[in-house]
């Protein structure tokens, strides 16, 4: 979500609240009145509310070395909601997830089965800033690494408003890290992809199907892998179907 928005009056006066109570549990407490309501404010103005406040987060230490925060980006009339660990080298430049050679493939893996960030997939991130192994070189390549658990902490409620908000009717784990998070689990990618979880929303308790399946980058390091991203695919496909 770009950082020159331009917010319409019903954001305003959701921003307006928060900075008057100072709560992050007005928020989540809001966002779950809204989808009991209906919702006064659209997915796009709960988004661009959300943004605002987060926009400067400084929550944990990874928001003083960012370059930009990286929201989210897709249709808001999608099937899959795909959920990867966190920004990486141009993801922090560009401000929008997966838009390396990961993201050129993530998007090709898409493709297989009809889904595209533009008409019918939400991305977003465990993490929405870029974690470094040297903070001091952020123009350095190769310079990621995985998010602490104090960081994930730290970025979570931000996730959870998004899903409250966006409602996603199916969930994509993309990589260990993510799938960890979200199933609150210690197994790696490779015990938990292969079935489907009910995965249930943070404040509403709707449960959704959530499927696991290896990070695009880690196909980029072993080719084999893409026989199993192919079979969780199908089964991604399978379940859309349904819907």
């Amino acid at each position: 979500m770009p950082s020159d928005l331009k917010i319409s009056a019903e954001v305003r006066n959701a921003i307006e609240d928060l900075e008057l109570f100072g709560e992050e549990s007005l928020y989540i407490s809001r966002v779950e009145e809204n989808i009991k309501k209906g919702s006064s404010l659209s997915k796009q103005g709960q988004l661009e509310a959300l943004y605002t406040r987060y926009g400067n987060c400084q929550n944990c230490a990874l928001g003083s070395t960012r370059k930009k925060i990286v929201f989210g980006t897709g249709s808001l009339d999608f099937k899959v909601l795909a959920i990867g660990e966190g920004p990486g080298y141009e993801e922090d430049r560009q401000g929008l997830p997966f838009v390396g050679k990961a993201g050129v493939l993530l998007d090709k893996i898409l493709a297989s089965i009809n889904l595209d960030r533009k008409t019918n997939v939400y991305i977003a991130n465990i993490v929405k800033c870029h974690p470094m192994r040297d903070p001091a070189q952020p123009d350095l390549r190769g310079n990621d690494r995985a998010p602490t658990p104090e960081e994930m902490f730290s970025c979570r409620p931000i996730l959870d408003q998004q899903i409250e908000i966006l409602q996603p009717p199916l969930i994509l784990c993309l990589g260990s890290v993510a799938a960890k998070n979200l199933l609150n689990s210690s197994q790696g990618v490779s015990q938990l992809r292969g079935k489907v979880y009910d995965f249930a929303y943070p404040v509403s308790g709707k449960k959704v199907p959530l499927l696991v399946t290896y990070h695009p980058a880690a196909l980029l390091r072993n080719e084999l892998l893409k026989k199993d991203v192919w079979h969780d695919m199908k089964v991604l496909r399978d379940l859309i179907a349904k819907l």
